[in-house]
């Protein structure tokens, strides 16, 4: 039988409990870990809610990480002394053993007050024997990477959507930005800046506050970025999957044996995000670009609407900004001319 953690307690009725979890990630993949605690079971065969809660909810844990969870439990009052009761840590979508946690109930003391309890827990996950093994001939590397995506889908099930969406579209503009560098991306952003359609999109973008959202769906990532003790990039979503794409690389199936790491530079989508602050048209005209760059069929549209945009009035000078970048919500007159 493998060796799995175990909690056993000593408390008084109503009092509090800690469990320090240290989280250990010894599985072939990332996975995002959300704890569950079952009710309490009493030795008489009642059941009791545990009314566990559980900071933070979930975590996305990467290959080899660590990261500490607390979870705080309390026990149930009017229990008489003697009593034992059990509960246990589950980890859902990542195997079916538990942690048991058990708890001895003592003589109750209402004159003195209860300072809560207090227990290191340590988990390697997947509990049990049952790890995926990561084996480096042809076709253990076949398999580290197919669970590692299995694992990556599963994680995605669970996850808000807007932290990935966010990241998404930051990605999205800084490829925007990196075409407005060019003289096609800059052509094309100035006939589009004189065009309804940019003004339209521009006062969208402002109204809904589009730049405010996606800068706060970002701030999740500095809480991934913090709880993985700081390891640059590693909150971000897109880099967990990069890293996965990336790692196909490192062992060759063909000619066998390890190949050299490929690496790509961190994305800072947060620092780029920061650059752009709250300028409705700067977003607007670098996720115009980007979709022009990722999507050719987007591109062909595009370049159809900048094609109907009226003439300049006049010739910009060499280096002034584009039309596109100009300050559309301060400009007089109709938005729809």
């Amino acid at each position: 039988m493998p060796h799995l953690p175990s909690v056993d307690l000593e408390a008084r009725p109503g009092m509090a409990i800690a469990l320090r979890v240290r989280l250990a990630n010894r599985m072939m993949a990332a996975a995002l870990v959300r704890p569950a605690v079952d009710d309490w079971v009493a030795s008489d065969g009642e059941i009791l809610p545990s009314a566990a809660r559980i900071e933070p909810a979930y975590v996305y844990l990467l290959q080899g990480a660590e990261v500490r969870q607390t979870i705080a439990l309390r026990v149930p009052l009017h229990m008489k002394a003697g009593t034992r009761l059990t509960t246990a840590l589950r980890f859902p979508g990542i195997g079916e053993e538990s942690v048991p946690i058990a708890l001895t109930v003592l003589e109750g003391d209402d004159a003195t007050p209860q300072a809560a309890l207090e227990r290191e827990l340590a988990v390697s996950l997947p509990l049990g024997d049952d790890a995926p093994r990561a084996g480096r001939d042809e076709f253990g590397a076949a398999a580290e990477a197919s669970y590692s995506l299995v694992a990556g889908l599963a994680g995605l099930d669970m996850l808000p959507a807007r932290w990935l969406v966010a990241e998404l579209l930051t990605a999205v503009c800084q490829a925007g930005e990196a075409q407005a560098e060019t003289e096609a991306g800059r052509a094309l952003l100035g006939r589009l800046g004189r065009t309804r359609f940019f003004k339209n999109g521009v006062v969208a973008f402002a109204s809904a506050q589009a730049p405010r959202w996606i800068l706060s769906g970002l701030s999740a990532t500095s809480g991934l970025h913090a709880a993985m003790g700081g390891q640059l990039g590693q909150g971000q979503l897109l880099h967990i999957w990069e890293r996965w794409l990336l790692g196909l690389a490192d062992a060759d199936i063909e000619q066998g044996g390890a190949a050299p790491e490929v690496r790509l530079p961190d994305a800072h989508l947060q620092a780029f995000a920061s650059t752009l602050g709250t300028q409705a048209d700067r977003w607007f005209a670098n996720l115009l670009l980007g979709l022009a760059v990722l999507s050719p069929r987007v591109g062909s549209v595009l370049a159809q609407i900048a094609a109907r945009a009226p003439e300049a009035a006049s010739v910009p000078e060499e280096g002034a900004p584009p039309a596109g970048a100009d300050d559309v919500l301060g400009e007089d007159g109709s938005l729809g001319r």
